[in-house]
């Protein structure tokens, strides 16, 4: 059955792909697990990603765009709670297959809560000017970059 995009209003554009390269994150951890690659191959991707890119997103959201959602106060406390989760697993020592397996696990749940609920709500909610704001201080997609270390193929 063919499942119909979700309609994403221009402001949350840039934070939808970010959150697919999210989902890109989570599945070469899931893909580098079942292969049992080296776990500091896994341990150094993990830091870096987060450091470059996860962290500044969940800063970008936090600071700009759930300050702006009083009316959805409910789902920024989830979206906080999960942000919390995530950076709990990723401070966690030592990373162990089951920790990272965890990691990506709610990565995948929060990038789908956000994408599903969280933006779905808000951005009927939000009036077009505070969209607008929050596109301006958003308005390009953070670059994620290259990993050289394929442990993933």
């Amino acid at each position: 059955m063919y499942k119909m995009p979700l309609k994403r209003h221009e402001a949350l554009k840039n934070l939808s792909r970010e959150h697919h390269d999210g989902l890109v994150f989570a599945l070469r951890l899931q893909k580098g697990i079942s292969k049992k690659a080296d776990l500091k191959a896994l341990e150094a991707y993990t830091d870096w990603f987060w450091k470059n890119y996860l962290h500044p997103h969940f800063q970008l959201e936090e600071q700009h765009l759930f300050p702006m959602c009083v009316e959805s106060n409910d789902l920024v406390l989830k979206a906080k709670a999960q942000h919390g989760d995530i950076k709990s697993l990723i401070d966690t020592q030592p990373k162990t297959y089951q920790v990272l397996k965890s990691l990506y696990q709610h990565i995948q749940a929060h990038i789908r809560f956000e994408e599903r609920v969280f933006f779905m709500r808000i951005q009927d909610q939000l009036s077009e000017e505070d969209l607008a704001k929050f596109h301006k201080i958003h308005s390009k997609q953070s670059e994620c970059g290259l990993w050289l270390d394929r442990f993933w193929d």
